[in-house]
Parts: C-alpha cells; structure tokens; sequence
C-alpha cells in the first residue's frame, strides 16, 4: 500500500487532538501549533529536511500514547503518568517507517534541565528535537495561544525566563524569545497545514505488508485503549475480514486493505467523549445519535488520508441495505460487496466479544441474530451464510 506522509500525519493529528481535548481539556489543534512551533524553532537550529521533517512529524505525534495510559491517572504521579505515555508514544511510532532518525525524540519530550523529569536526564543527554517538542507542547497546555493577546504573550516570555535550567536549557529558552514572535503566535489561531505543509516534503512510502500489518495493529491498540470496554474489537474485525477476504479468494494486496479497512473502522471514536464510550448503562438518545457520528468521523479521517476504496469500506460499516444505517443512509444499490462484508465483520466481532452490559454471544447465536437482520433487509445474507461456514470450521 501507499500512503503520503503528509496525509498521513494530519488526518492522524485530527484524531489525537480529540483525545487530548478528552482528557485534558486542551485546545483544538495543539498537536499542529506545537508542530509549527517546533518547526519554527527547528529552523533557527538549522535542521536539515530529514531532521525537520523527522521534527515536525514526532511533534504531531507527541501524545500518540494517550489513549494506553489515561486510565493511570488517579494511581500514578505526574512522573509515572508522563513516562508511561512517553514510553509507549515511541514505542508506537517505532511502527512508522517515515521516521529515519528519530529514535527517543518522544520518549523524553517530557525530560527536564535539572533531571527531574520522568527519565532523570540532563540537558547533554537529551535529544534537541525532544527539548523543542517539550518547550512548544509546555507553552501550548498552559497557556491560551489560540486566543492570546499581545501583553498575554509577553507575561508568558516572562515567565519562561524564569523556567532557565530548571524545566528548559539556557540554549532552548533563548532560541524561543529570538525566534517565536507575537506575529508566529496570531499565525497559531489559524489552521496551520498549509504552513507545515510548506516545511514537509509530501513523501510518499510504499508498504511492505508486514510494515503495513505493524500500522494496522498500532492503529487498532490507539483506537480500542481508548475505551477498555472495547478492547481488541478493532483487531478483531480486521482478522474477520481477512479471513473472509481468504474465503473469498481475494488476492494478497486487497487481502492486506481489508484487514487495513477493518483495523481502522472505529478511528472515529477517538473523537468521541469517553464519558459516553465507557458508559456502563444504556445510551440515552441523545448520546446514542453522538455516538454514531463516530462513523462520519471515520469517514473524515481516512479520507484526509487519500486512502481510496478503503474510507467507504471502513466508515459504512453502520449503514443498512433498506437505508435505515448511518452515517449516510446509504441504501443496498449504495453498498459494495466490500461494504456489506465489513458491515457484517463488525456485528459478528461485536456479538461475540465480551461487553460490560453483556457477555459475548456463541457463534450459533451470533449467526441467528445475524439472519433475523437478512430478514428484515439490514445485511447480506450471502455474506452471513458464508461467515457461518468460516467461523463455524474456525472454533
């Protein structure tokens, strides 16, 4: 498969943003501001176009471990939190085979002057691109660059002076106040992709299947971690359509965009409040119609990604041959085989996994609800049939 860094890397952004808005209440685009930001700061340090680009792309994804640790909150120190998040967030971009050299940049983008950060290290131990990150990310949670004004700016340069070899290294802090000027700041307030679209090259990587498999599966730990409820759904579903794609005889490329297609079907719900994901007792109708933007935003997600027949595949997942699905009402003329066969794949994981209002259903079971939904023109019947006969072989 193939796919466009820059693509890849914004629509990516969209989504940890909605985590980080989530849990810590931060303002939309902060992994954009703190990328141009640190690009801003990478071109006084003259970084080459490897470096920035390595630069401004863990920058986007500084928080990627999000989603695997906010459950530790209440139980763990700052420090703990910071370094488990920090841990996996580089152990996660390990699967990006964009990143040439940019070992342990968001591992300790956390890491302090003094040493007093998650890791202990000092300044000469800690990676240039790690301290930009970790001054840019610093000044976008705490104070208000989207909306700040000319005095906010400079009580904020103020107070930076003062963070000198304790939080931030003489070189770095200097380098902001001679290079971050109140106009770089008002820039923040707006959307930001044509200006880092100016600084990253639009490099396009062809995937080998086994580093497109190590994307699908770090795509699906981001989106289930977010809610433990869901835990292994996503990857479920992806196995499900690739052992349906063998069935079907498919070819080993559109094989790996199934599995692809059924890895990445829920990236919506990253954008949903977990306060709703994780609820234990029944949706009110309010939340239900909230919830079911997730497909939509699916749908958004993997289209700024330029991915082809793989949006609709992962975001109709929920429409219904008489209509009656969402997010498009798409109608049985509307659907794909393809489409029908993911719609199916996600009932049948969903049904047969464990939920906290239920326990998961046996595959006899799973398969007579299924065929009620045939009967009132929901799903394929083909397609159930079929899954009856590979899963029923496969338990």
């Amino acid at each position: 498969m193939r796919l466009c860094f820059n693509n890849f890397l914004f629509a990516f952004s969209f989504a940890l943003d909605c985590v980080e808005k989530d849990y810590f209440h931060t303002a939309s685009f902060h992994g954009k501001r703190v990328a141009y930001l640190s690009m801003l700061l990478g071109e006084y340090f003259q970084l080459d176009k490897n470096q920035m680009n390595d630069l401004i792309g863990c920058a986007i994804l500084h928080d990627n471990g999000l989603t695997e640790n906010y459950k530790y909150t209440d139980s763990v120190t700052e420090n703990e939190f910071l370094k488990i998040h920090c841990v996996a967030g580089e152990e996660n971009i390990s699967y990006i085979p964009f990143f040439k050299n940019a070992q342990n940049i968001i591992k300790y983008h956390h890491e302090m002057a003094n040493g007093e950060g998650p890791f202990g290290l000092m300044t000469s131990q800690i990676p240039l691109g790690s301290q930009i990150i970790h001054v840019t990310d610093y000044i976008d949670v705490n104070y208000h660059l989207h909306n700040m004004s000319e005095d906010e700016f400079n009580n904020m340069c103020e107070d930076l002076k003062k963070l000198k070899n304790i939080h931030f290294d003489e070189k770095i802090i200097d380098a902001f106040l001679q290079t971050i000027t109140y106009p770089y700041i008002q820039q923040c307030q707006n959307d930001l992709n044509q200006l880092l679209n100016y600084n990253i090259h639009n490099i396009y990587h062809d995937f080998t299947q086994s580093e497109m498999l190590a994307i699908c599966r770090l795509f699906a730990r981001i989106i289930d971690n977010k809610s433990p409820h869901t835990k292994s759904h996503s990857i479920g579903v992806a196995t499900k359509a690739a052992q349906m794609s063998l069935y079907y005889g498919y070819d080993e490329d559109l094989m790996l965009e199934m599995f692809f297609a059924g890895a990445m079907h829920d990236v919506g719900k990253l954008v949903i409040d977990r306060d709703v994901l994780e609820k234990p007792a029944k949706l009110t109708d309010q939340e239900y119609t909230y919830m079911q933007t997730h497909a939509y935003y699916t749908y958004k997600i993997l289209n700024d990604m330029d991915l082809g027949d793989i949006v609709h595949w992962s975001s109709y997942h929920h429409e219904k041959l008489d209509g009656s699905g969402y997010p498009f009402g798409k109608v049985a003329d509307e659907l794909d085989f393809n489409d029908r066969l993911m719609a199916c794949c996600d009932i049948y994981q969903a049904l047969t996994e464990n939920r906290p209002y239920k326990e998961a259903l046996s595959h006899e079971k799973t398969i007579e609800i299924m065929r009620n939904m045939v009967k009132m023109n929901k799903i394929d019947g083909r397609i159930v049939e079929d899954m009856n006969k590979v899963f029923k072989d496969l338990k």
